[in-house]
């Protein structure tokens, strides 16, 4: 067995020297630098909004989102806001999608318990299809899928990994109808090309829901 090092980090060997420059940063805080005593990191101002405010980050991350044509292909695939609680993220992304035009279409998901599970008329009561449709946990869509034509969506599930359909591949919504969206792709080798996403059962794990949803 032969154990390779590594010995350069590829993040800093980029031509754009603002890359470079952020890359080296991302490292500086990885060594503790960049903080104070409160071990609060500083930011420099190259990295603020012009206002703390939701408002302001969308319009400093995606500036002109609400103006036709749509952004290129591009646009949405430099352009991301993370967040690391799905509640922040559906807020966001509502907050994103009501300023983008176009019409809006809501796709409702039909929430129940397997049969199987022997909960019968008690289970209806235990579970009602409203709490059903409140859970929002890791990789498993919202009750109510809202989108417009021309908005970036992301795959949550392996559908055909070899054609780059896979958990995280980003794309464009190009069609939409009640059981099957029409996505380009935004990313990897199969930029651009055009992929389908059925309307499709998806069970939760045990670790999400003490119950098979």
């Amino acid at each position: 067995m032969k154990v390779l090092q590594l010995t350069q980090n590829m993040r800093l060997n980029v031509d754009d020297a603002q890359e470079r420059d952020f890359a080296q940063w991302q490292l500086d805080i990885g060594h503790g630098r960049h903080t104070n005593e409160s071990d609060d990191v500083s930011l420099p101002e190259s990295f603020k909004c012009a206002q703390n405010t939701v408002q302001s980050l969308i319009d400093t991350i995606y500036p002109g989102i609400g103006l036709l044509p749509h952004p290129d292909d591009h646009y949405f695939s430099q352009c991301t806001i993370l967040s690391s609680c799905n509640d922040d993220v559906d807020d966001l992304n509502h907050a994103i999608l009501k300023r983008f035009p176009g019409e809006l279409q809501v796709f409702q998901s039909a929430d129940s318990i397997e049969d199987n599970e022997g909960h019968g008329e008690e289970g209806i009561l235990m579970y009602p299809v409203e709490y059903l449709n409140s859970i929002n946990c890791s990789g498993l869509p919202l009750a109510k899928l809202a989108l417009k034509i021309g908005c970036p969506i992301m795959v949550l599930r392996n559908i055909n990994p070899a054609e780059g359909v896979c958990n995280g591949s980003r794309g464009i919504l190009t069609h939409a109808t009640s059981r099957v969206l029409e996505v380009r792709l935004l990313t990897g080798e199969h930029a651009g090309e055009l992929m389908f996403i059925p309307r499709m059962g998806i069970i939760p794990n045990e670790t999400q829901v003490p119950f098979k949803l």
